[in-house]
């Protein structure tokens, strides 16, 4: 709405100021066809851009700091796009009017845009400190960090703000770290603050890399975590002074811009390959009896199970009772599934999933809970993973290629852990012309 008047306010200046200095004669200030369009299509660019800013997304966490930035940002970018397509081309008496007309436009959006969102944002606010939309919350450290806290978190505004479901201490963090995942799966948590120092490698860094992964947000007391200056960012929660470990380069609009990707680069490959698809599913069912697919249950995007679907290489029922891994010369795996995987077009079915959202085109592979709890048990870090939607292809799979056991899956895990560490969709592009050049070459195993 608020686009849609500013770009009617340019309409009424260009009418009735830029072109009657351009004529000499008044205008006719009726809208005209160009007019409508423009108040269609104009507001659908301002939703998409802010929505690929992340404007839109997780408003919990949206407060009125983030939306003048975030709205000065997306004007002046949105702005400079939309002048070029739409109003370099206008015929005035001096190029003044030009510089008149953008500053007149966005002078307007600004100001209505900016307003509309701090009303809706200090809504928003409201709701989360008086408890309406209050975060659950856990926190992690001894009895008297924990009740310390408690403490400074009385002495704030936003307390209601904070609902605290759960203290656990070190000692809970060490011995019983699997029944609080367990108890952390079963009821959804926002947030955890860590209160106490806690030694690197115990058992409680695992715990909290279970929480990353499953998209908890990860708060520190000062001191509490050794960190490296400028690899995280420091928080004021309602004036609680937290460092936060969840905001990385990531930012909630390359999470939109990335699944925008995805839908479009998916969508595309099912239609142009749906020849390819039919003559490998021939291939499949000719060369061997059984279906022309193969599903298996994988872990998703913060833990959650879903179907990855692939086409299939092996014999049917190859892997019995117990999950096993396949090997270069694994007799399992038919003569045309020996071609499929060299090209990886057994993978090919994946698009599928990455438009259903449950994986991404690139991201750390999806493991089944039979490994991943192996891993697990010795790199804990494994968890943080799951932070992202697995993908079809990966800086480990590039880089390192299939794993035939879990000591190479845990060696794998540091080119995923990497990709976590510097995600950008820069990175994703290389990784995908990693991909294509792999498949190219038939490097697959």
């Amino acid at each position: 709405m608020a686009s849609a008047l500013a770009w009617s306010v340019l309409f009424a200046f260009r009418k009735g100021v830029v072109e009657p200095r351009r004529f000499g004669v008044e205008v006719d200030m009726s809208p005209d066809a160009n007019f409508w369009a423009a108040l269609c299509l104009v507001p659908m660019f301002w939703w998409v851009l802010h929505a690929s800013m992340g404007m839109y997304s997780d408003i919990r966490r949206r407060h009125r700091g983030l939306e003048i930035q975030q709205v000065f940002q997306g004007s002046a970018v949105g702005g400079v796009l939309l002048f070029f397509a739409l109003l370099l081309d206008d015929v005035t008496s001096t190029h003044v009017d030009h510089y008149a007309s953008l500053a007149v436009w966005l002078g307007t959006h600004v100001t209505l845009v900016l307003w509309a969102r701090y009303q809706w944002t200090a809504r928003v606010v409201h709701r989360v400190q008086s408890g309406a939309w209050a975060f659950d919350t856990i926190l992690l450290g001894d009895a008297e960090a924990n009740q310390r806290f408690l403490m400074d978190l009385d002495k704030t505004p936003g307390r209601e703000g904070w609902n605290i479901v759960k203290q656990i201490s070190l000692v809970e963090g060490e011995d019983h770290a699997s029944e609080l995942s367990s108890w952390e799966t079963e009821r959804s948590v926002d947030r955890a603050v860590v209160t106490t120092p806690m030694p690197s490698g115990s058992a409680g860094m695992g715990y909290m890399a279970m929480l990353e992964g499953q998209g908890v947000e990860l708060l520190v007391v000062p001191g509490a975590i050794d960190f490296m200056a400028g690899t995280v960012r420091s928080s004021n929660l309602f004036g609680v002074p937290l460092v936060n470990l969840s905001r990385g380069s990531w930012s909630p609009g390359m999470r939109a811009t990335k699944r925008v990707m995805d839908v479009v680069l998916s969508g595309l490959a099912l239609l142009v390959l749906s020849p390819l698809f039919a003559w490998i599913a021939w291939r499949v069912k000719r060369g061997s009896e059984g279906p022309v697919f193969y599903r298996q249950e994988r872990l998703g995007l913060h833990g959650q199970p879903f179907q990855i679907i692939k086409f299939r290489t092996m014999v049917t029922d190859a892997e019995g009772e117990t999950p096993q891994l396949s090997s270069d010369e694994d007799p399992r795996i038919t003569q045309v599934g020996r071609r499929l995987r060299q090209t990886r077009m057994d993978e090919l079915p994946q698009f599928w999933n990455v438009l259903r959202g449950e994986m991404s085109m690139v991201g750390p592979r999806p493991e089944r809970a039979f490994f991943a709890d192996q891993i697990v048990e010795q790199s804990p870090h494994f968890l943080r993973l799951q932070k992202v939607r697995p993908g079809l292809t990966s800086w480990g799979q590039v880089k390192y290629g299939y794993a035939e056991n879990v000591a190479q899956m845990r060696q794998r895990l540091r080119y995923d852990i990497m990709y976590l560490e510097n995600i950008s969709l820069l990175l994703d592009l290389k990784i995908l012309l990693y991909t294509v050049k792999t498949v190219l070459r038939q490097e697959g195993k």
